[in-house]
């Protein structure tokens, strides 16, 4: 599977808005004083709205990134506050300059921290984008999960991780106790049932992955990786990945207040993802 095309156009426009950032910031300052020898305003320390409007596309960008950055996000209010909301300090040009230099280190601290990753060619890392467009077909089914849920799926999910296998299975208990029994919600119960079995069974020094409970074919609509017999190494494994994959996706869609934490684990999801590429045939 090729990486689709319109990843490579939402990089192009990333570049763009980031490129735009501190040409307009900067480029509002030159504007500023140049209005002001013309005559036409009589301070230009006060016409900052080409900081305004990079602080308005930043946190535009930020929104659309795959991963959000709450600090870039809130770019637009800072400019709010510093030079449109009156104050007893009034705006003049090294605050502009200052407020500039600051939101294009935003930029790049941005695209690097929470960018859409590359490969070693410079083009998109296919795994991560495999699982941004997952993430993205499973928002419209998982919405309507509550943020306490949500919220004790991604503390299931990290409790897993860092290998604290008796809270994962607290967690899991709780969050089962919540959902319902049909379509996507139940499919979601499984996965978490599917951690719970294979944390209980950690905790207990037992190192084989547990196959005692599998997703049904109905509820495979909403796993990521599906993959024939004939291309399946190790079923075990292959649905324990599945469903913390899931876990995660639920996590990351109805947890705003977890959405930072599951972005630093991010990678693992996507390392996970990786050991499937060649039979997922993906380039």
């Amino acid at each position: 599977m090729k990486i689709p095309d319109h990843a490579s156009k939402k990089r192009k426009l990333e570049h763009i808005f980031s490129i735009s950032i501190p040409v307009v910031s900067f480029g509002g300052i030159i504007v500023a004083i140049l209005l002001k020898n013309a005559g036409i305003i009589a301070d230009a320390g006060t016409f900052a709205w080409g900081c305004v409007i990079g602080a308005c596309v930043l946190g535009y960008l930020a929104y659309i990134m795959p991963r959000r950055d709450i600090v870039s996000i809130c770019a637009p209010l800072y400019a709010l506050l510093i030079f449109i909301v009156p104050m007893e300090l009034t705006p003049n040009l090294l605050m502009q300059f200052l407020f500039a230099v600051s939101i294009t280190i935003l930029t790049v601290r941005l695209n690097r921290n929470f960018g859409s990753s590359k490969n070693n060619e410079g083009g998109f890392d296919p795994m991560e984008q495999f699982l941004t467009g997952y993430i993205e077909r499973m928002r419209p089914y998982f919405t309507g999960i509550s943020e306490a849920t949500a919220h004790e799926l991604a503390s299931a999910f990290l409790a897993f991780k860092f290998g604290l296998y008796a809270n994962a299975v607290r967690e899991c208990t709780h969050a089962i106790a919540s959902l319902s029994e049909s379509g996507p919600q139940e499919a979601l119960k499984k996965a978490i049932t599917i951690v719970k079995e294979n944390a209980q069974d950690l905790d207990n020094s037992q190192v084989v992955v547990d196959l005692s409970v599998t997703f049904s074919e109905a509820e495979h609509q909403y796993t990521l990786v599906n993959l024939p017999p004939e291309k399946t190494e190790d079923p075990a494994t292959l649905e324990l990945d599945n469903a913390l994959v899931l876990l995660y996706t639920v996590a990351y869609i109805a947890s705003p207040d977890d959405e930072l934490a599951l972005d630093e684990h991010r990678t693992f999801i996507v390392r996970l993802l990786s050991g499937y590429k060649k039979a997922l045939g993906i380039e």
